[in-house]
C-alpha cells in the first residue's frame, strides 16, 4: 500500500475519533481517584439528610463506577442537578 494512502486513512480515522478526557487510562484514573472522593464527599447520605433516599442511589452508583471517570462526569452532572 502507498505511503500517502496511509497517512491519508490515518488522518480521516483521527477525525472521527470523539474526544474524550479520558482517553489516556493513567490521567483517567487520577482524574477518576480525585473526582470519587469529590463526589463522595458531596453526595453521602449523612451530609444530605433530608434527600438521603436518592443521595444514597447516587452513592451506589458512584462506589460501582470508582475508576470509571467518563461515567463519574455523568454523575457528577446528576449530583448538581439533583442534590445541589
Amino acid at each position: 500500500m502507498n505511503v500517502f494512502v496511509r497517512f491519508l486513512r490515518r488522518l480521516k480515522f483521527r477525525r472521527t475519533l470523539k474526544i474524550d478526557e479520558s482517553t489516556n487510562v493513567v490521567d483517567g484514573m487520577v482524574k477518576a481517584r480525585k473526582l470519587y472522593k469529590e463526589l463522595c464527599a458531596i453526595a453521602h447520605p449523612d451530609r444530605n439528610q433530608y434527600k438521603s433516599d436518592i443521595a444514597e442511589e447516587i452513592m451506589k452508583r458512584i462506589v460501582a463506577n470508582k475508576h470509571n471517570y467518563s461515567e463519574l462526569l455523568y454523575i457528577q452532572k446528576e449530583v448538581e442537578e439533583k442534590l445541589l
